[in-house]
C-alpha cells in the first residue's frame, strides 16, 4: 500500500524539470500531494509534469508553472499561482539551482551574480512570498543546500557561496519562525 502522507496538502517544487526536483515532485504526488512544479525550461517541466501525473495516487496532482524565480514578481507569482488554484499552501521545497564550473579569479561577475540570484536569492524571494501562506497552514520549508556548504570544491566560488547562504538562511528562518508553528 502506498504511504499517502500528503493527501490534500498543497506543495510549491522549484526545480522540478529535472534532477532532484523532478524525482520530488512526482514523490509528492505519488503521495497524493496536490503540486505546482515550476522551473524556467518549459519543455522539460512538462515532461516531468506527464510522468509525475502517470504515477499520481488518487487525489495527487501535478501542474506546470513556468518561471524565474530569481525575479522577484515571478518568485511571488508562482505562490499566487498554487494558491489561486488550490486555496491553500501547506509546503515549499526550494530545489531550484544552477552550477557554472570556473576558476574563482576566470568568473565574470555576470556569472556570479546569476548563480547567486537563482540560487540564493530566489531561495530567498520564494521563501518570503510563500510565509504567509505557510504561517496560516502550519506548513513547512524544505531548501536544498549543498555539501559545498560545508566544504570547498575548486571551481565553485559561486555555487559554494549560494549554498553556503542557503543553509544560513534556512537556519536563520527556523530559529525566527519556530514559535509560528
Amino acid at each position: 500500500m502506498p504511504l499517502e502522507r500528503f493527501t490534500d496538502r498543497v506543495v510549491v517544487v522549484t526545480g522540478a524539470a529535472s534532477g532532484i526536483g523532478r524525482a520530488t515532485a512526482a514523490r509528492l504526488a505519488a503521495e497524493g500531494a496536490k503540486v505546482l512544479a515550476s522551473d524556467v525550461t518549459a519543455d522539460a517541466l512538462d515532461e516531468s509534469v506527464l510522468a509525475a501525473n502517470a504515477g499520481a495516487a488518487d487525489g495527487g496532482e501535478v501542474v506546470a508553472h513556468v518561471a524565474d524565480i530569481s525575479d522577484e514578481e515571478q518568485a511571488a507569482g508562482t505562490i499566487e499561482a498554487a494558491v489561486a488554484r488550490w486555496g491553500r499552501l501547506d509546503a515549499l521545497c526550494n530545489i531550484a539551482g544552477m552550477l557554472q564550473t570556473v576558476r574563482t579569479h576566470e568568473c565574470d561577475l555576470a556569472t556570479w551574480n546569476r548563480v547567486i540570484g537563482v540560487n540564493l536569492t530566489g531561495t530567498f524571494l520564494m521563501c518570503r512570498a510563500a510565509l504567509p501562506h505557510l504561517i496560516a497552514s502550519k506548513g513547512a520549508i524544505v531548501n536544498a543546500a549543498s555539501t559545498s556548504s560545508f566544504f570547498g570544491h575548486p571551481w565553485m566560488a559561486a555555487y559554494a557561496a549560494s549554498k553556503g547562504g542557503i543553509a544560513a538562511l534556512t537556519q536563520t528562518l527556523a530559529v525566527e519562525y519556530c514559535t509560528d508553528g
